[in-house]
């Protein structure tokens, strides 16, 4: 007997999951719609608070009489808070107001570089009222401006005008710096910030006639901090402040200019010795050189080969291949060349062995070095020391004019054999900006601090203003060596790294800086210091210097004498050395 089939109905498993994640689909976009419209509707609501608020805040602001639109230590002086909160319909808003006189240009304007023309920079006010408020995950804010203008003429009654100029370190008018005006001793206390505008300059118009007027100095820009520099009080470690305080006078505008720098990092290594050596390639004739093509001797320079009067288009030498041992660091290179129009040399840095071939080194360890240099002084510093422990360097010479040749005179590659770090000590570190002066007229230092290397020597002073920096040892010492040049320069927003060598104190020293007439420092020049008596030549090392001690007394008969191929020489006589003189020598070309 046949059994009769009985129908099936309901969902399988599979489209029970299908149908619940529609609908989750479905309900979660419902409900983040129904999530984000109550937000916006609280959102809208509390908008609608806040411009209630400030409509009436500002209705009344308008109410007030001229003069009476102020702020409390602000400038124009008044009795409106700067910074207040109130609340409105359960949500809590914080309230700034800022006050402030407009310089209308239909009358010309007071500028760093332009005047106002009836010298009335205090036009009319603006008066600027924000409100903020947390709400959600964020903070939303609004703000409503205007412009508050007196029934007469502009006037400068009860006060004047303090023009704060800001310029950085290379003298150009700074905008975007913040000026802080403060006086304590007005009859309710003056304490207003503001930023210089396009022409470097924050005028705070409508100030309370004065005394005693503080100003505080600074920037940040694009993320880059400025240094800090003001007005300062008379006190017993200050009795003569280099800028002191001023004052505001009725119906007229006090001027100050004030100059800040981006702050710096002065990387600071001691050591109490370092091993440096050299090559020197002369071209007397070609017998050490690695290699040579078309190149020849002629009277102690290698010069294009010349045939009957015509010189070869190009050619190129090696010097002999440099090994040091040991070696800790490449330096520089020098070259002597002599260059007339028309033609012109490219120095490279390879590696190899014997006469070749040789290897360029990549622009990565040189930067510049597949291009080539034209340039008389090289820095290979960057050159890693495993990678290339033996260099020679390959000038090419060129001419267009066959009548004439470039000649290279001599070459001098100059490296570190070793350094011997000086153990932790304390050194002073101080600039040459002063803040005043003490009872006894002797310059009081903006910055002047003692520091302490760590046990590899080593010291950073971060964040330290543009000036020139002198490091001195509290623990009998001589600075024989420094790199860069010794006082420190420190430019603006430029860290610097600075290698000092120090020697035990003796009562006289001589060191001589040797640099070329772009101020770079000039190695392998020879220095001779004499006298009658005393005389010792010195070749100047990487850092361009050259210091004489031991036999060296206090005496103005001495003659100094610099000579560098390529250089005109130069002499100095007389040349009194008086204590640990330093003397820098510019070598013209």
């Amino acid at each position: 007997m046949r059994h009769p089939r009985h129908a099936q109905s309901g969902f399988s498993f599979v489209e029970i999951i299908i149908v619940s994640a529609l609908s989750a689909m479905v309900f979660g976009a419902l409900f983040s719609s129904f999530q984000y419209t109550l937000a916006l509707i609280s959102d809208s609501r509390a908008k609608l608070s806040a411009l209630s608020v400030a409509n009436d805040r500002m209705e009344y602001f308008r109410s007030l009489p001229y003069d009476a639109v102020g702020t409390i230590s602000g400038i124009p002086p008044g009795t409106i808070p700067q910074n207040s909160t109130t609340t409105l319909n359960g949500i809590q808003f914080a309230e700034r107001v800022l006050v402030e006189y407009v310089d209308d240009p239909a009358d010309g304007q007071d500028t760093a570089t332009s005047t106002d023309s009836n010298l009335i920079p205090a036009d009319y006010k603006r008066i600027k009222v924000e409100y903020t408020w947390d709400i959600g995950n964020g903070t939303s804010s609004i703000a409503l401006i205007s412009n508050i203008v007196p029934r007469s003429v502009e006037t400068t009654a009860g006060g004047g005008t303090a023009r704060i100029n800001v310029i950085d370190a290379n003298s150009m008018l700074l905008p975007g710096a913040t000026v802080r005006l403060v006086n304590e001793t007005t009859t309710s206390t003056i304490d207003v910030t503001r930023v210089t505008d396009a022409s470097g300059a924050a005028l705070f118009s409508g100030a309370p006639a004065g005394s005693e007027y503080e100003v505080i100095v600074t920037a940040n820009l694009g993320g880059n901090q400025y240094s800090t520099t003001g007005t300062y009080k008379a006190t017993t470690s200050n009795p003569n402040p280099t800028v002191a305080p001023f004052a505001v006078l009725e119906a007229d505008v006090s001027t100050l200019t004030f100059q800040i720098g981006e702050l710096s990092d002065l990387d600071i290594s001691t050591y109490s010795a370092i091993t440096e050596g050299s090559m020197r390639e002369t071209f007397a004739n070609l017998l050490s050189v690695a290699s040579s093509t078309k190149i020849e001797s002629v009277g102690g320079s290698a010069r294009l080969i010349n045939t009957a009067g015509t010189y070869v288009s190009n050619g190129i030498v090696y010097t002999q291949i440099i090994t040091p041992t040991p070696l800790f660091n490449w330096e520089k290179v020098r070259i002597a060349a002599d260059v007339p129009a028309g033609t012109d040399f490219i120095a490279r840095l390879y590696t190899g062995v014997g006469a070749g071939p040789f290897t360029l080194v990549p622009d990565s360890e040189l930067t510049g070095n597949n291009t080539g240099f034209s340039d008389t002084l090289i820095d290979i510093s960057s050159i890693d020391i495993l990678a290339y422990p033996s260099l020679t360097l390959g000038i090419t010479l060129n001419t267009s004019n066959t009548s004439v040749s470039p000649g290279i005179d001599e070459v001098d590659v100059f490296y570190t054999q070793s350094q011997t770090t000086l153990p932790p000590a304390t050194f002073n570190l101080s600039g040459t900006k002063t803040i005043g002066t003490d009872a006894g007229a002797a310059p009081i230092l903006k910055y002047n601090a003692p520091f302490t290397t760590d046990s590899t020597g080593r010291y950073r002073a971060n964040d330290i203003e543009f000036d020139l920096y002198t490091i001195s040892s509290l623990t009998g010492r001589d600075i024989a060596s420094a790199c860069s040049a010794h006082p420190i320069t420190l430019e603006a927003g430029e860290n610097q790294d600075v290698e000092l060598v120090f020697v035990p104190d003796q009562a006289s020293t001589a060191r001589i800086q040797v640099v070329d007439s772009l101020g770079r420092a000039l190695p392998g020049a020879s220095v001779t210091l004499n006298r009658p008596g005393y005389t010792q030549t010195i070749d100047t090392g990487v850092c361009g210097q050259a210091f004489f001690a031991g036999g060296v007394s206090d005496a103005n008969d001495y003659e100094l004498q610099v000579s560098v191929i390529g250089y005109v020489t130069q002499t100095l006589d007389p040349f009194e050395v008086n204590g640990d003189t330093v003397h820098t020598v510019v070598m013209p070309l």
